[in-house]
């Protein structure tokens, strides 16, 4: 079945979304080191923040802060409980997003320009790129261009795996939630960082122990690449190379970052050094997409935990000679001003979560 954006899940009906928007509605984003809580409502015609919050996952798990997480959902429901409580949110309306890891999103090309052909197609080709029978997913898919010359269309797949809407579904339910709606994380970041003016757009978010690029062409989704670059990663060289525990070499990736003093030049090379093979790959996947497309991205956005390193944002810039800005989700909301510094620098890490709340606001 075809989707765009606001297809990418099960519909919401319309009375649902107006009562959602009017008395508040939740977004999750639920990673691997911590869950993103954030509630909005409708207040005389504008989304209007009410409420927001992180809780780190590690502790959950007798782990160090900023290690990935393998928690059963009754674990999840304990912590998601928690992070509700914490953040004082009332709303019971939810909107979640599906981590990326448990879908899968690429690209196929069809040998087909005839939309009527492409319903019957499109299953055909995709069973040559997911990686498991097709039973096991709830397939979507939305063409995003066409080639008359070569007689070929591009088509954006994507399978969002039966277990994990289920798993999904039972920690929402634990927690006494109602699911609204669901879709897959980056399409929320997608409505979360874009604006109407963006042409051409690369979305880099940085995780805890995975990160992927995705371009953005006039709101569209064109292309996913994935990579292994990850906080914990970045972390646990640091360790290796300082020869310090794993929370050490946390404290000290946060505080120093890519802007370290001349007693931190150390630091910073490991961390640089960590960064750089795969910030190239991301790099040459930008200039392949660009050459291939004929198109130039306009700018680079940064999101997730690892935006919020120190210096990342300038050095992307000098190394993909591109503007490259730090997500600021919270720029689509209303909020009261003294609160601008705080959600500015947390913006990298809600995208997610305030992009998934947002989607009640699209369909209404």
């Amino acid at each position: 079945m075809a989707f765009d954006l606001s297809t990418l899940t099960s519909l919401l009906k319309t009375d649902t979304a107006k009562a959602a928007t009017r008395s508040g509605v939740l977004g999750i984003d639920i990673g691997t080191s911590s869950i993103k809580v954030v509630q909005i409502k409708d207040v005389k015609g504008l989304p209007t923040l009410e409420t927001y919050g992180e809780l780190q996952l590690g502790p959950y798990e007798g782990i160090d802060l900023g290690r990935g997480t393998h928690l059963p959902a009754p674990k999840i429901v304990e912590a998601l409980v928690d992070i509700l409580r914490e953040a004082g949110t009332t709303a019971k309306d939810v909107v979640y997003a599906l981590s990326y890891n448990a879908s899968f999103t690429t690209t196929i090309q069809v040998p087909t320009v005839e939309q009527e052909k492409l319903d019957a197609m499109v299953p055909v080709e995709a069973r040559k790129y997911i990686p498991v029978s097709l039973t096991k997913v709830e397939l979507n898919w939305f063409p995003v261009g066409v080639h008359p010359e070569e007689r070929v269309t591009n088509v954006l797949v994507s399978a969002i795996y039966n277990e994990a809407q289920e798993r999904y579904m039972s920690i929402m339910a634990g927690c006494g939630l109602k699911v609204i709606a669901r879709e897959i994380e980056i399409f929320s970041m997608i409505r979360a960082v874009l604006t109407p003016t963006d042409d051409v757009v690369a979305i880099i978010d940085f995780g805890a122990t995975s990160s992927r690029l995705c371009i953005v062409k006039q709101g569209v989704l064109v292309k996913t690449h994935s990579l292994l670059l990850s906080g914990v990663e970045i972390t646990s060289i640091l360790a290796k190379t300082l020869a310090i525990e794993f929370k050490e070499a946390e404290d000290l990736k946060r505080a120093v970052g890519l802007r370290g003093m001349e007693d931190d030049v150390r630091i910073q090379k490991t961390i640089i050094s960590a960064l750089e093979r795969d910030l190239r790959e991301i790099y040459m996947v930008i200039k392949r997409y660009e050459d291939e497309d004929k198109v130039a991205v306009q700018k680079i956005v940064l999101c997730g935990s690892g935006a919020q390193l120190t210096g990342i944002q300038t050095y992307v810039q000098d190394m993909f000679s591109r503007p490259t800005i730090l997500a600021n989700p919270f720029a689509k909301v209303s909020y009261p001003a003294f609160l601008e510094d705080t959600l500015r620098h947390a913006g990298p890490t809600f995208a997610g979560a305030l992009g998934v709340a947002l989607r009640v606001f699209q369909n209404e």
